[in-house]
């Protein structure tokens, strides 16, 4: 069923992702892709965290949410960071990766700032010029958990999440 779309409505902008998003003369924005997100897969986000954070098209809704709400931020460092420890990087570009991140998110000077305490962005600006591949492990579990505690359920009471796990009766 390609080209199929589900409605985002009310999102701001579109998806950083060239043409995963399109939007109607309405202002409303639709997501792309190769068929369209079942109720079942929604249903999986809705009951799981984790299931939505791990899902390629579960973190584009939520990322396009976070970023309507003023809190993009927190979704796109934490999958920077878990981009970094994928890459298992070492040497220069283990630096380089690491100081990239923090310019983009922790330090006191970056548009796109993280919302951690005081003694962890203090540790990172502390640790920034050695890094390892541990150095935001604490500031990521801090911004996993203000997602789940606070972005999350918002998403989950969003009209255009409700409407993807409603029966397709229901309007």
């Amino acid at each position: 069923m390609s080209g199929a779309v589900t409605s985002v409505r009310n999102a701001p902008r579109p998806h950083p992702h060239p043409g995963a998003y399109t939007m109607s003369r309405k202002g409303i924005f639709k997501l792309r892709s190769k068929s369209a997100i079942s109720r079942d897969q929604a249903s999986k986000w809705e009951n799981n965290f984790d299931a939505l954070i791990n899902d390629t098209r579960g973190v584009q809704l939520f990322t396009e949410f976070a970023r309507k709400h003023h809190a993009a931020e927190n979704i796109e460092f934490w999958l920077a960071v878990k981009d970094f420890r994928k890459k298992q990087l070492q040497g220069d570009r283990l630096n380089e990766q690491a100081r990239r991140i923090y310019r983009t998110f922790v330090s006191n000077q970056s548009e796109k700032q993280i919302n951690i305490n005081d003694v962890i962005r203090k540790d990172i600006q502390r640790n920034i010029l050695a890094p390892t591949m541990t150095i935001f492990n604490e500031a990521q579990d801090t911004i996993y958990i203000l997602m789940k505690t606070d972005i999350y359920p918002r998403f989950l009471r969003d009209d255009c999440f409700r409407c993807l796990t409603r029966p397709s009766g229901d309007n």
